[in-house]
């Protein structure tokens, strides 16, 4: 494993398996959760504090996997017109919740299957939709709405000359309004009201150029009422919801970041303080952003371990209990996935460090 500077010994001996075992390897929690799904190849996944279950998305067959480590159970949630044995027109992308406890709606993003194919071709006239699920999820649920986002594709290519494609991620506020990304094309945000029924292109900003321009992940940070975004043109991008207008404010990055290749999901998560963290992943990387001035700045810690090397490192999540609870990071094997027929019979995410939350 590569760590983070500032790990203690400690960590670094719970990294190796050592007997001189850190207060996170002492607790409850697993070193790795082990999810026992043929082909899952999960892009993003969320943990349900309340019904102790892991959702994940299983990208080529376009589906949601549900699993509950508890008892070892696991049951799928179609969609209809989106949902595969893995050869449909539509993939799942990001998955996200109302909110972090007592979350009442599941919400699924799914992205063209040939968006991300990069062959000469622009391949941005595919469909993709946007799903809102109530929970709890059982394996005959349905989408309480779903929105076709082509009609907002099209909305921003006609106000500003340029066509965002490549939907991946959302993210909620504290009003339930929606805010969906797209990877390509150019960095662009559309907004979904709570009932489904209003999409609008909230924002845009112009192409830098470079083949995937647009934000790669999104998270709302409630004690700021602002949402983040990830990837494209810099590496954070805050939006403050109480400006009349969207505005893209570049967060000043304290440290050098490096590339803005592979940069992957983000999401909020609260520190040990109770602050928001956001903990973006860039394989074979995780980074946890703190910010001490509002996120008008953000410094970052570092983690990687052997398991992010090869697993093409998509997404982190919380797990556990709201008084027990660690990070782990998981991914969709983009190498060996062979278009979701790989074979891999389980798909372990593996925990990180709880140094990223100090």
């Amino acid at each position: 494993m590569r760590f983070f500077s500032t790990l203690t010994l400690a960590a670094a001996a719970f990294s190796a398996g050592c007997s001189a075992m850190p207060l996170e390897a002492r607790d409850s929690l697993p070193d790795s959760i082990k999810v026992p799904v043929k082909n899952l190849y999960p892009e993003d996944g969320v943990w349900n504090f309340d019904t102790k279950q892991l959702i994940q998305s299983n990208l080529w067959k376009g589906r949601l996997s549900v699993y509950k480590p508890s008892d070892n159970s696991h049951f799928n949630v179609l969609i209809p017109g989106v949902s595969s044995s893995g050869d449909g027109s539509q993939q799942m992308a990001g998955v996200s919740l109302d909110k972090r406890t007592n979350a009442k709606r599941l919400f699924a993003v799914a992205k063209p299957s040939d968006a991300f194919r990069f062959d000469g071709t622009v391949h941005d006239q595919g469909p993709c939709s946007f799903h809102a699920f109530n929970l709890p999820l059982s394996s005959t649920s349905k989408p309480a709405w779903s929105v076709d986002l082509r009609p907002v594709q099209s909305a921003f290519q006609q106000k500003y000359g340029t066509r965002p494609y490549g939907n991946v991620a959302s993210a909620q506020d504290n009003d339930g309004y929606s805010y969906v990304i797209f990877a390509l094309g150019a960095p662009a945000i559309a907004r979904v009201s709570p009932d489904g029924k209003t999409v609008e292109p909230w924002f845009f900003e112009k192409s830098n150029g470079s083949q995937r321009p647009g934000y790669t992940g999104v998270a709302f940070i409630p004690e700021e009422n602002a949402i983040a975004a990830f990837g494209g043109p810099r590496p954070l991008t805050l939006f403050r919801l109480s400006d009349s207008t969207p505005t893209a404010k570049a967060v000043t990055i304290n440290g050098n970041f490096g590339s803005l290749s592979g940069t992957e999901k983000v999401k909020a998560i609260p520190g040990n303080d109770g602050k928001t963290r956001l903990i973006g992943a860039k394989a074979p990387d995780v980074y946890s952003f703190t910010s001490t001035d509002g996120w008008n700045s953000a410094s970052f810690k570092t983690f990687t371990r052997k398991g992010f090397q090869t697993n093409s490192l998509t997404t982190i999540f919380e797990y556990g209990t709201t008084a027990v609870r660690g990070i782990y990071g998981a991914g969709a094997y983009f190498d060996t996935a062979n278009g979701g027929k790989g074979g891999q019979t389980v798909f372990p995410a593996y925990r990180i460090s709880q140094d990223l939350l100090a």
